[in-house]
This record gives C-alpha cells, structure tokens and sequence, in this order.
C-alpha cells in the first residue's frame, strides 16, 4: 500500500478533468473494520485497506482524503517494535500528558507518533509523505478525539520556499495532515491533503509551528485564501467525522465497486485498484459513471511522470508518462440519460445499426487523433440487437507510439435509455485472468 497519496494523484492523472460528484454513501471495508459514512465527492479511489475521496471546494484545486490500515504485522515490519492497540493508547494518554504541560513530545519515544515513518521511500508500508515534504515543512504534533475515538495530529505545512531544487518537485504548496488512530489491533493512518495559496503573492510569511502548538501554523490568509482554505479544512472534517470502526466480522461483500446500472457490486482481483466518478460534463443529459481499475504494483509507477512536473493533467505529454508497469487495466462505465427514448433509434433497424456502427467504429480507429496514440492493425466489430436491449463487442490489435503491443477487447451494452461499458485493456502479451474474464462476461445492464 505504498505511495498511497501518490496513488490518489494517479486517480486524478488518468481521469482528467471530470468535474461531476460522486453520490454520498457509506463505505464499509470489512477486512479493514473500518466504515466512512462520505459526504458527496468528486471522485473515490479504492483499494484493498485503504479508501479515499476527491473533493473540489472551488472546482478547481483538488483536496484528498484517504484512509489507510495497516495490519499489526505490516506495522512491526516498517518500526521493528511489537504494536498493538492496548501499547498505542497508552502511548497516547502519555502524549497526553506532555501535551497538557508544554513538554515535547519526543519524550514519549514512540515513533508512529513521529513523521519519519510515514516517509515514502522503497520498502516501508507506512509510505505516505514525501521526504521532500517532510524536510521543507513546519511540523506539529497535538491528540484529540474524533467522537470517541482518540487521534494523534501530525499536521505538515509545506513552507512554500520553492527555491530549493528538491522542493520543485511537488508543485504548489501542501497542507498535509496525518490523523493515526488504532482499534482491533491495527493502525489506521487518516491522510489529508490540499494546496495551499501562495502566500509570497500576498506578502505573508509561513509561522513557525511547535510542537503541540494548536494554533494555524500558516501566515494570516487574505479573505479570498481564507475562503478557499476552510473549504478544503471543512473537507478533511467531515471525513474524520464519518469514519467508524468495528470488530471485525466474517467478510460477506466481495472486494470491488457498486455499480447499480452494471448489476450492482462488481468484483476486481484483491490486488487492483480503482478510481471512480461521475461525470455530466460532456452532455448534461447522459451523465456518466466511469471506473477504471488495475493492478496496484503498477499504480505508483503510473505517476512518475505526473510527480516530476508542475503542469495540469491536460497540458502534459501524454507520451512521456510512464506506463511501462502498467500492464492492464479494466474500464468500466454506465449512464441512464435524461431521455427514456436517447439509443432507441438503435433497435428500429438492427441491420442498419451494424452497418453504421462497423463504419464508425473503422473511421474512428483511422482517425488522426488515435492514429497519434495508436496504429491499430486490426478491428473486428459485432452487434447484436434485439427486443430494447443490443450489444456491441469490440476487439482489436494496435502498436503504440512507444512500440508496444496492446489489445483490446469491450462490450458496449443499450437499452433505449440505459448505456453501459466493460472494457479489458492490456499490454504486449499479458492475457485476461480467467477469473477476471468471466466477471466481465457476466455483467448485464440494467434494462429499466
């Protein structure tokens, strides 16, 4: 589960710029023990023991929330110290207690209360911040509860000197705020991130934090900043606030994502990774709800690129990202239009609509656009429309840019209202999972 902000920023990278939100549930990991009962979001990513939402208070900027759990194991690999929930509260009530009389914190000795084990380097689980960040911020450290669980604060403000090389790297200023938390004998890292202004442009300095110090340990904020800021801060309380923990139960939910338009819960191999969103922005009467998913030993290194460069999504060369660990992933998308009759056209000559669709789908493959990405070398099409529900299968053969193999092979489903997508995409030789194959193959759109 290393590099999970960076896995977040990923979701980000390989979405684009969807602006629509996510509708507000409750999320429940029954491996983790933990639920989040989310606010509305714009995007979530998740994965197995961690879980995360997107949020953009201005539609512009974006705020992460994730939560992370680790296991008792992957905690005494990463500190080589024994843990156990009983040892971290107790730790925490001593925490406590230096806090109340101004002392420091280093006293208590207990190093997942210090940042160095969240630093993001090969090898550690806890991998959550950026050596970068940690060795260019103000720091401070302070306990309270959330409800009635306890939590200990590591709140990381970046102090924005953008003049040294190393900090380049990471953009725009961060807040980053690491709330840890233990139950059932696990640790629970609560991650928050948001960019902050830039304060030099307002002629204000960043204050020095202390330990323990509750105050804001940036410069007085401009109304307009501040405005901005306590959108971001309102983000990273709501989603403390819905989190709850519980003792851990047999599982009974099969590891994915819902998508009650593709048949409800779908599952994905234990070892991938999604992202999901809706989106309206491209026709306001057929939002869509897209959901990508892959392995998670080529995630990190899908944002190699994107962590090396301060530019937006849209403005990157696409062909200097880093997909080589990339090896497969699978799309996901569905949409009920605002019109019952949108793809009804589609059923009153299903002759006709292969035809046309056959056309389509080889102008669209030769168009300059893709020809820029992707040489395909072989497209076969085949439709099948019957009584107010038709599919589209779709497989193919190209070379990239990069000169490496990919194939394709989808399933676009109608109905006269609904429209749905499954999609298995992979790299050179790398075949379908036998197991993975048959979840796609089984997926139905809702016909009503």
């Amino acid at each position: 589960m290393s590099k999970v902000l960076c896995a977040s920023i990923t979701a980000l990278l390989i979405t684009g710029n969807l602006s629509a939100f996510a509708a507000a549930n409750t999320y429940t990991d029954l491996d983790s023990c933990f639920k989040l009962k989310s606010q509305p979001a714009w995007m979530e990513i998740g994965g197995r023991n961690f879980y995360g939402l997107a949020n953009k208070p201005d539609n512009k900027d974006t705020a992460l929330n994730i939560i992370c759990a680790y296991t008792a194991k992957e905690v005494e690999e990463a500190t080589g110290k024994k843990f156990s929930t009983d040892e971290f509260f107790k730790k925490y009530k001593d925490l406590q207690v230096l806090e109340r009389n101004g002392l420091s914190p280093d006293k208590v000795n207990y190093q997942l209360f210090m940042p160095d084990p969240y630093e993001i380097k090969t090898g550690n689980k806890l991998s959550l911040a950026p050596k970068e960040l940690l060795d260019n911020s103000n720091i401070s450290i302070s306990t309270n509860k959330n409800g009635k669980q306890p939590y200990v604060y590591l709140h990381i403000v970046d102090n924005g000197d953008k003049e040294k090389e190393k900090v380049k790297s990471l953009g725009s200023s961060i807040d980053m705020q690491i709330a840890v938390t233990s139950a059932n004998n696990m640790l629970y890292a609560v991650v928050s991130t948001f960019p902050l202004p830039n304060l030099k442009a307002q002629k204000e300095k960043i204050e020095e934090a202390t330990p323990f110090s509750k105050k804001k340990v940036r410069g007085e904020l401009t109304d307009g900043n501040k405005e901005k800021v306590n959108g971001y801060i309102a983000s990273r309380k709501a989603f403390l606030k819905g989190l709850t923990f519980f003792t851990p139960v047999k599982a009974t939910v099969p590891y994915g994502f819902d998508d009650q338009l593709l048949g409800g819960r779908i599952r994905i191999p234990e070892d991938w990774a999604y992202v999901q969103a809706n989106d309206d922005t491209i026709d306001k009467n057929i939002p869509v709800k897209i959901t990508l998913a892959m392995p998670w030993n080529g995630v990190s290194d899908f944002l190699t690129y994107q962590a090396e460069t301060n530019k937006t999504p849209t403005e990157k060369d696409i062909s200097k990202i880093n997909f080589q660990k990339i090896k497969e992933v699978a799309l996901f998308a569905s949409s009920r239009t605002k019109e019952k009759t949108t793809f009804a056209e589609l059923f009153n000559n299903p002759v006709l609509t292969n035809l046309l669709i056959d056309k389509f789908i080889k102008e669209g493959a030769n168009h300059p656009s893709v020809k820029e990405f992707v040489d395909f070398k072989d497209v076969n099409a085949k439709s099948d429309f019957g009584d107010s529900y038709g599919t589209i299968r779709l497989t193919g053969h190209g070379i990239t840019k990069n000169n490496f193999l990919i194939n394709v092979n989808a399933r676009a489903m109608f109905t006269p209202q609904n429209f749905g997508l499954t999609a298995y995409i992979s790299k050179d030789n790398q075949k379908m999972d036998a197991s993975l194959e048959k979840i796609l193959g089984n997926i139905k759109l809702l016909k009503k």
